[in-house]
């Protein structure tokens, strides 16, 4: 009969060897000493080759095995090392090869949780050998197969919830492999930037838009010269408290970019002004249009209208070149050639009179001409009326002594006045006109 070898005198699970290296081995080296029931080693006298056959259980006893090899092991003096995970399957259980069952399973696999090693030393004969008691769990230093596990991870396997508070450093992290995805919203706060370490490479073109800058971020020393563009400033950004004193100079205020609108009441004094600084042609000009607007018209003693002005002569203007002008007064006066020019008024021999505007000093308003085709007609500026006297008529006197009076002729039949006729009518008196006092001038029109 065949006799059972003793327990394991000895055993020792070498962890697996870890180097640097990304490939992890999927070999366990595992030593033993084994000798048969009477004590004596095996392989005490010459080293002998047996079929050694190593099963992987959750289990300390009983249950089916989880992984299973056979591997011809030498023994000698009682001692033998073996490279688990290297041996052939084994019939009827899951192993690494055939003739263990399919799919072939891998050592790793089932180094997972805990786990019991049984070891079962062929004895040389044909009859049944025991596996040796107790089986031996599998400690802590095999379970670095699990970084070979680790390796297979599937992208996205490992959650937030897996990673320790602060386990993952800066050292670990890939070059470039934060990008703009991989950051929540809101997710980087300033207390987490190191001064100095967001240049301006690191951000892209319009990144940093207001809502991401604190009030009273952004220093003057923060600002490259000129980065700052008139298209980055939103209307109304820049208030006066932004603005140091002293700091915007002539230089920087492109011209015509200050209108009068930007200027605060009384802003600009004597002090803000600089010598020389003042054109008088742009000063008088301003004055003259400021005092006297477009379509302003007066009496002028002078035979040419001076400059900016034109004499009310009814000549024609071009409409573009003198759109100031025709923006007030249009084709009142007249319309020119209906389309490019326009009259100015032709005051040259005539009096002016106030628009009578509906109050009735004018009992002939409505029937006012234009002064030239396509001009202002009715009670409106630009229109005109001819001369006329008022409706009026004359008293003929009578005859007092009792005279026969005709429509025509006043005769006397009485006394020695009889035969005496009178036409009524009197001799033609005055000039040409009916007029007051006058003095010529020549009416002159702002442009």
């Amino acid at each position: 009969m065949k006799s059972p070898f003793a327990a394991l005198a000895l055993l020792l699970a070498l962890a697996v060897a870890s180097t640097a290296s990304a490939n992890v081995p999927s070999l366990l080296s595992y030593q033993g000493r084994v000798s048969d029931a009477s004590g004596t080693l095996i392989g005490n006298s010459n080293p002998v080759n047996r079929t050694v056959t190593f099963k992987f259980y959750s289990a300390s006893t009983g249950g089916t095995p989880l992984y299973a090899e056979s591997q011809t092991v030498t023994i000698s003096a009682g001692e033998f090392s073996v490279l688990l995970g290297n041996g052939t399957g084994v019939t009827g259980f899951a192993g690494p090869a055939a003739p263990a069952n399919t799919p072939y399973t891998t050592l790793p696999t089932v180094l997972t949780s805990t786990t019991y090693l049984g070891i079962t030393v062929d004895d040389g004969t044909a009859a049944a050998d025991p596996e040796i008691t107790p089986r031996q769990q599998i400690v802590a230093a095999a379970f670095a197969f699990r970084a070979r596990t680790a390796e297979t991870v599937l992208d996205g396997a490992l959650t937030t919830a897996m990673l320790a508070n602060s386990s993952v450093t800066l050292d670990k992290l890939a070059g470039a492999s934060v990008n703009n995805t991989k950051i929540a919203d809101a997710a980087i706060t300033t207390s987490k930037i190191t001064d100095g370490n967001i240049t301006t490479g690191k951000l892209a073109d319009a990144a940093v838009t207001t809502s991401k800058i604190t009030d009273a971020a952004i220093t003057t020393g923060k600002i490259t010269d000129s980065a700052v563009t008139t298209g980055k400033i939103t209307d109304s950004a820049v208030t006066s408290a932004k603005i140091s004193d002293n700091t915007i100079t002539s230089a920087d205020i492109a011209d015509g970019t200050i209108a009068t609108a930007e200027l605060a009441n009384a802003a600009v004094t004597t002090a803000k002004v600089a010598n020389n600084a003042i054109d008088y042609n742009q000063l008088a000009a301003a004055i003259q249009q400021a005092l006297s607007p477009s379509g302003t018209i007066v009496a002028y003693g002078g035979d040419n209208a001076p400059s900016g002005w034109a004499l009310c002569n009814g000549q024609t203007l071009s409409r573009s070149t003198y759109s100031a002008l025709y923006a007030i007064i249009g084709n009142r006066f007249g319309s020119g050639d209906n389309s490019t020019t326009f009259h100015v008024p032709d005051f040259r021999g005539q009096f002016l009179r106030g628009r009578d505007g509906g109050v009735g000093r004018d009992p002939d308003r409505g029937s006012r001409g234009a002064m030239n085709g396509g001009g202002a007609t009715g009670d409106n500026v630009g229109s005109v009326q001819g001369d006329q006297f008022r409706s009026h008529r004359h008293t003929v006197p009578s005859d007092s002594s009792g005279g026969n009076v005709s429509q025509n002729s006043l005769t006397d039949t009485s006394g020695s006045d009889e035969g005496y006729t009178y036409t009524p009518g009197t001799g033609y008196e005055g000039g040409n006109e009916t007029r007051p006092t006058n003095a010529y001038v020549n009416y002159i029109i702002k442009l």
